[in-house]
């Protein structure tokens, strides 16, 4: 009797699993496109599956590893929530929740942090190019975010306003060590 119902329930659970998968892999297979230009060399990013994203602890929205003689590693992790943001982001760029970056106006925080999802996969695709400075990463992250954009489905107009709200808003409030010339 329970094997019965056993099969059934691990059926449906394998098919919804597997469009799960499908999904984040193509989404993943869009973040290594845009990492992999940045860094000139394939480069896979690693997004948390369901369970990882229950049990992170982590505070970091992304990270590339350094080996001792100063070489990144071969992929970036990304957290949970910046992977979430990005996977929303032709979504929002598709309905109207970008209107507010279009007009410098102030933005849902689930928009905000959409924006900063650009930067931080943008930063670290300049981890993976061998760029160990944090300050030196973030100064060419903002170069190519709105390119980044456009590649996850934005506008041209709006991958400007993400541009403009990450230079304007999150730059000036980044830590000493990740920007250049503030004070």
């Amino acid at each position: 009797m329970v094997l019965r119902l056993a099969i059934p329930c691990a059926v449906a659970l394998g098919l919804y699993l597997g469009r799960y998968r499908d999904r984040a892999k193509g989404e993943r297979d869009v973040y290594e496109n845009i990492a992999s230009a940045i860094a000139g060399r394939p480069v896979p990013i690693h997004c948390p599956g369901t369970i990882e994203r229950l049990t992170e602890v982590s505070s970091h929205v992304g990270s590339v590893a350094f080996t001792a003689d100063g070489q990144p590693t071969d992929y970036a992790d990304l957290s949970g929530s910046t992977c979430a943001h990005l996977a929303m982001f032709d979504q929002r760029a598709r309905g109207n929740d970008f209107d507010c970056l279009l007009a410098d106006a102030h933005c849902p925080r689930e928009v905000e942090q959409t924006a900063i999802s650009v930067n931080v996969l943008t930063h670290e695709a300049y981890h993976l190019a061998g760029i160990r400075s944090e300050s030196v990463a973030q100064c060419y992250a903002m170069q190519r975010n709105a390119e980044a954009a456009r590649r996850l489905g934005a506008s041209r107009e709006q991958a400007d306003a993400v541009t403009r709200f990450v230079y304007a808003h999150v730059y000036p409030s980044l830590p000493p060590e990740y920007r250049i010339g503030l004070p």
